[in-house]
């Protein structure tokens, strides 16, 4: 190695470590103009570029660093991480399985990757990262807790309850831990977990994570007694305290979908020529606690459907082409440069980012309810597409989001009238992207599915383009979930005979009222 070489590397990690990131891109720039397969440089370059907000370049150097396949297992976290970051699953699931990472004897490390395997839908290699993680160091809680939710997602509910008791034994106030438990079956007075989880709250810190995660316990389980006025003070409790860790702002929202509609008129939305795919992708849209997931559950039954769940990758794809980060699905940074964006390259990145999820099906699934905010550039990207968009009684909707723990991707969802006017805009641009492309989307009563499921999925998949087969019905099959709902959607399909939100209808007056000639 040239003194040259060596002086580039230490000055551009010098530089990278004083977080100083326009110097640390100049810097690993020049290294790797000599040293153009540097694993090492091109993992400083992307971080230095993603954190001065140049996606694109980012994303360009992480490709090539998994292209040159690491093998070392500080280089395959660290690229992990970064793929991660840019909603390139398909790209990190390979890392994982070709990279023998399994083998690092770093159980923190090794944690954290089965974590992120977890996040992206990867749950087979999440599995088999954190029983690697539990045989260096059984007594971790975390790994526990990992363990838990990995069995909840794939159905397995008395091994999941084994392990997240198994990590409250080792961390009593496990907040996280408490909560999922909570979720895990329905608690009966002669089985529940009340008393602990009150024991608990009286000792966390007002405001914090442990005070929301444990409040919304606490609200699940004395709401599945029947003891609804205690289980309304224990979800108000929560709501405030995760008000104060995501605040929402009315005015903002406001504006995000009143610019969107600006933005996607007929015109715009008109697609161009369809990029080239091996499957179909349908997304599946609506509001959080609409019945997406049930839906996904009856398409991933047919024979032609791949089950996708949900993900970022068509944020990721609007991200690098706009070459900016985004907060959440989609913000006002997007969308100040998406007259720039090349719609063909999103579609074909989508395509090529999704592929490993459809597993030589004819079709894939994407149901992250909140693409009904990107259904306009999908529309324009994807003329394949097809559009299933679920709707459920609005009062049911948004009381099943107000007591619902998401992170922090609905900030809406914790204060009443946020919630309804929430629901009111999304409503507004649901009619809005019927207007600018009519036909493309099929609206689903969540009520008729429930009581006529096989009527429904028969005009569901006429609508996709497939013949309906009768094993779709069966949600008893195997399969993760990992959703708000991964506990709710297996067995049959049922209604409720007393909808959630009329054992609180006196305390939900402002949003009743908000809603009203809406229902």
């Amino acid at each position: 190695m040239s003194l040259r070489i060596e002086r580039l590397r230490t000055r551009s990690q010098h530089y990278l470590t004083l977080k100083q990131w326009d110097a640390a891109a100049a810097s690993y720039e020049s290294l790797l103009a000599v040293e153009p397969d540097d694993v090492d440089a091109l993992l400083g370059y992307a971080k230095a570029q993603s954190s001065r907000g140049r996606v694109r370049a980012a994303h360009a150097a992480a490709l090539r660093a998994h292209a040159l396949a690491p093998r070392e297992p500080r280089q395959v976290l660290e690229l992990a991480g970064r793929l991660r970051l840019l909603n390139e699953s398909g790209l990190l699931v390979d890392l994982l399985r070709q990279s023998g990472i399994e083998r690092h004897d770093d159980p923190d490390a090794l944690l954290e990757q089965a974590l992120s395997a977890s996040t992206i839908n990867a749950h087979e290699e999440s599995l088999v990262l954190v029983d690697r993680v539990l045989e260096l160091a059984p007594d971790l809680p975390e790994a526990r807790y990992l363990r838990g939710n990995v069995m909840m997602f794939f159905g397995r509910m008395d091994e999941a309850e084994v392990e997240l008791e198994r990590a409250i034994t080792l961390k009593p106030g496990y907040a996280q831990a408490h909560w999922v438990l909570s979720r895990l079956r329905r608690q009966t007075l002669e089985r529940n977990h009340a008393q602990r989880i009150r024991a608990r709250l009286a000792e966390v810190r007002p405001g914090g994570h442990g005070e929301t995660y444990l409040s919304f316990a606490l609200h699940n389980e004395l709401h599945d007694l029947g003891q609804y006025a205690d289980a309304w003070r224990a979800l108000e409790r929560g709501c405030a305290a995760k008000r104060g860790l995501a605040p929402h702002d009315r005015a903002v929202t406001a504006r995000l979908f009143d610019r969107l509609k600006q933005l996607c008129t007929a015109n715009f939305v008109n697609p161009g020529p369809a990029p080239e795919g091996s499957f179909v992708p349908i997304f599946v849209i609506g509001m959080h606690r609409s019945g997406t997931t049930l839906l996904e559950r009856i398409l991933g039954g047919h024979s032609q459907v791949a089950d996708g769940g949900e993900t970022y990758l068509f944020t990721g794809q609007m991200k690098i082409a706009a070459d900016t980060h985004v907060s959440g699905v989609l913000d006002q940074r997007l969308l100040d440069r998406v007259s720039d964006v090349d719609y063909q390259a999103v579609g074909a990145g989508f395509l090529r980012a999704s592929a490993w999820r459809a597993r030589g099906h004819a079709y894939l699934t994407e149901k992250l309810p909140s693409n009904f905010l990107h259904a306009g550039f999908i529309a324009k990207a994807l003329p394949q597409a097809r559009f299933l968009h679920m709707r459920r009684d609005p009062r049911e909707t948004c009381f099943s989001n107000l007591r619902t723990l998401f992170s922090d991707i609905a900030s809406y969802s914790y204060d009443q009238l946020d919630m309804a006017d929430y629901y009111r805009r999304y409503l507004d641009l649901m009619g809005h992207w019927h207007d600018v492309m009519p036909g493309r989307i099929l609206d689903i009563s969540y009520d008729a599915l429930v009581e006529d499921a096989e009527a429904v999925a028969r005009d569901v998949f006429a609508f996709c383009g497939l013949s309906f087969e009768p094993g779709t019905l069966d949600l008893n099959r195997n399969g993760a979930v990992s959703t708000a709902s991964s506990a709710q959607v297996r067995g049959s399909i049922s209604k409720r005979k007393v909808p959630d939100w009329q054992h609180y209808r006196r305390h939900l007056q402002p949003m009743l009222e908000a809603l009203d000639d809406l229902v």
